[in-house]
């Protein structure tokens, strides 16, 4: 890989490591999902360094060109975060509906206290 591309790529990992941080600085996006973003551009930084790691797990597990791997992780990746957004979905949903259940029950409280009166 040439210099200029392998100074280009860490520079846009960086920025993305900043914005990133800067995100979790606003509190705009968690530590938990953070640190995943963060985990994902030290190993794309890594690879970017040394590209021969690539190929050299690339013809272990018999792909015959590494953009073909990249492409199967890439897949998986975007499988995980889905799942992983999907099963945080569910979580507030039934946060939200316990959340009306009891607001309801509230409302009805004070309702009932306010007819007494």
């Amino acid at each position: 890989m040439r210099l200029a591309l392998t100074i280009f790529l860490l520079f846009l990992l960086f920025i993305q490591l900043i914005l990133i941080i800067h995100t979790i600085k606003k509190k705009k996006l968690s530590i938990k999902y953070g640190s995943f973003w963060i985990l994902a551009i030290l190993l794309m930084a890594i690879i970017v360094i040394f590209p021969s790691i690539l190929f050299n797990i690339s013809s272990l597990f018999g792909f015959e060109v590494p953009s073909n791997m990249i492409f199967l992780l890439g897949f998986f990746f975007l499988f995980y975060i889905i799942f992983i957004l999907t099963t945080s979905i569910s979580i507030q949903n039934e946060k939200i509906k316990l959340l009306i259940q009891e607001v309801s029950l509230l409302k009805e409280s004070v309702e009932e206290d306010g007819k007494k009166e």
